[in-house]
């Protein structure tokens, strides 16, 4: 299991999913008005940005224990790319929004290392799909040859 380069591709993106429960997306001076009024946006802020990460960060983890089954294996890959993906767009559209929503408020907005979270998740699911699929099509043509 430990081997296969895609077992530590989908553990890592598993991680970095994970990760974004712990650091945040952005952070501005503190006493804005709205959902900003904390001056830290995070996942923790919209339930939708919830649910979505633990979906990913479940599926990712459930692929990297179907190291047995390839073809499930990559379906459930490319639903966590899927999933990662919305994600990635849900986080950039929310940071946009309260940027606007904050407007002549906001002087400074520090973005932190959370923002980039989904979308190198995205790019480690999309790899060990590759390696995943490329494995299966080994498998195939040695099948052939026997």
């Amino acid at each position: 299991m430990i081997q296969r380069i895609q077992t530590v591709l989908l553990l890592l993106a598993a991680i970095l999913l994970g990760l974004q429960f712990v650091f945040p997306y952005a952070e501005a001076a503190s006493g804005l008005s709205g959902s900003f009024g904390d001056g830290v946006f995070s996942v923790n802020d919209r339930a939708g940005l919830q649910i979505n990460t633990g979906l990913a960060f479940a599926l990712a983890v459930i692929a990297v224990f179907l190291y047995k089954n390839r073809p499930a294996q990559s379906r459930i890959t490319t639903l966590a790319i899927f999933a990662s993906t919305v994600l990635a767009v849900s986080v950039a559209t929310q940071c946009f929004i309260l940027i606007r929503e904050a407007g002549s408020e906001v002087v400074n907005i520090h973005y932190q290392p959370g923002i980039a979270l989904p979308a190198l998740s995205v790019l480690l699911l999309w790899i060990a799909n590759r390696f995943i699929r490329k494995d299966e099509e080994l498998v195939r043509s040695s099948d052939r040859l026997r």
